[in-house]
């Protein structure tokens, strides 16, 4: 059977060097005597020292597919990193405020409050500012939309270049298309937004294009198939506790009809029948 890698990541320093998670356990310490502490499933930082500084040093967080990754920032604000996503980060914040940058992908962020430092997400569409809440931003390149779902708390999104802003309240969820420029204001299913956290697959009226692109980040497996044998229907699934990808698989080709799959090494081939 072959189930999701998970807790499997890498984290890129300062000073060019390459950290491998997931492994073992370990820590580090930094010249600013910020100390990272890592073990199989998270990494923590947290700073000895209590001076404010003025200078940045970044690490980036890297999930691969099929992968999933937590984190603990030196202010004690806790993230969780979804597969194929990239997080950047300072090992220590800034003095007036605290700033991350979602590269790529999708992560849950759990804001330690600090109503004199607000915390920024930016990607590369828009930037969401909080205080201290709970909220889960998904910004992968081959998607259109950009999401922000507030779980509690209040966050403001700012976007069209950052010359817009909109405030969101419990359970709302806010989508920017990036081609059109439109946006649409829902009220989702809060467990089907958190569901990748708990090893859950939530598909949600998807098209098979956008199903395959989501199995690929879950899954370490290439699909091969041809556009024109996709059904432009859009299907609903979901499965619970990181399900193989032949049951996955199983289920879709039977639910379209008129397809098949197989599995060689590491791709996935897709066939219509």
């Amino acid at each position: 059977e072959i189930h999701p890698i998970m807790s499997k990541a890498y984290i890129m320093m300062d000073d060019g060097t390459c950290m491998v998670l997931g492994k073992d356990e370990g820590e580090v310490l930094e010249a600013d005597g910020t100390k990272i502490v890592r073990d199989s499933t998270k990494v923590k930082y947290t700073s000895e020292n209590d001076k404010e500084t003025s200078k940045i040093a970044y690490n980036e967080l890297n999930v691969p597919r099929g992968g999933e990754y937590a984190l603990e920032l030196s202010d004690g604000t806790k993230v969780w990193v979804n597969a194929d996503s990239r997080l950047k980060y300072p090992i220590r914040f800034r003095e007036e405020c605290r700033e991350v940058y979602l590269l790529t992908g999708e992560a849950y962020f759990e804001v330690a409050r600090n109503e004199a430092k607000p915390f920024w997400v930016h990607t590369s569409r828009g930037s969401v500012k909080v205080l201290g809440t709970e909220f889960n931003v998904s910004a992968y390149p081959e998607s259109q939309e950009i999401a922000t779902t507030l779980i509690s708390g209040s966050i403001r999104v700012d976007y069209n270049n950052l010359t817009t802003s909109v405030i969101l309240h419990p359970n709302e969820q806010f989508a920017y298309n990036r081609n059109n420029k439109k946006y649409d204001l829902s009220n989702p299913d809060m467990d089907d937004v958190t569901a990748w956290q708990r090893g859950e697959l939530v598909l949600q009226k998807m098209t098979l294009t956008d199903i395959i692109n989501v199995l690929e980040r879950k899954y370490p497996y290439a699909f091969v198939y041809s556009i024109k044998n996709l059904k432009n229907d859009r299907f609903s699934f979901r499965f619970k506790d990181n399900a193989p990808l032949e049951e996955v698989m199983e289920i879709i080709v039977n639910v379209v009809g008129q397809m098949d799959y197989r599995i060689v090494e590491d791709k996935c081939y897709l066939t219509r029948i």
